[in-house]
């Protein structure tokens, strides 16, 4: 029942991504638009009885990826020095310098600054930033 409420809750680009057969989709599409509430437990009982031949273990595996990718994921080393620099110091981030020649000095610093200063809001765009300019010095040399 739980599961049933979260697919008509989720957003549409989660709710395609999740790779459901063509039936529980138009389903889930059509309760989504019903705003009696008889009328919608009815359709969430048409989404359990379309469920029920899946591997809801797997459905639940899939919506936790999409919902929060960076805990399922495997860190990379730009990951793991954007975890560093953020956390240290200079000392991390000379040590950085030292290992990457070719990364631009100025601009890491700013990035460093932006994505520890930055308002939750704008959070993951600055921490986005600093990892991709990290994976570009990486891949510099």
């Amino acid at each position: 029942m739980e599961f049933a409420k979260t697919l008509i809750t989720i957003s549409e680009r989660h709710l395609l991504r999740l790779q459901l057969s063509e039936e529980l989709l138009r389903v889930v599409q059509d309760t989504r638009l019903i705003t009696s509430p008889t009328a919608r437990a009815r359709g969430l009982r048409l989404i359990r009885q379309e469920m029920r031949g899946l591997d809801l273990t797997q459905l639940r595996e899939r919506l936790e990826d999409l919902s929060h990718p960076s805990t399922r994921r495997a860190s990379t080393p730009a990951d793991e020095w954007r975890k560093r620099l953020l956390d240290g110091g200079e000392a991390e981030f000379a040590e950085f310098l030292a290992q990457y020649t070719r990364a631009e000095r100025q601009h890491l610093r700013t990035l460093l600054r932006n994505a520890r200063s930055a308002p939750a809001a704008s959070k993951n765009k600055a921490l986005s930033a600093l990892t991709q300019a990290l994976r570009d010095a990486m891949s510099a040399g």
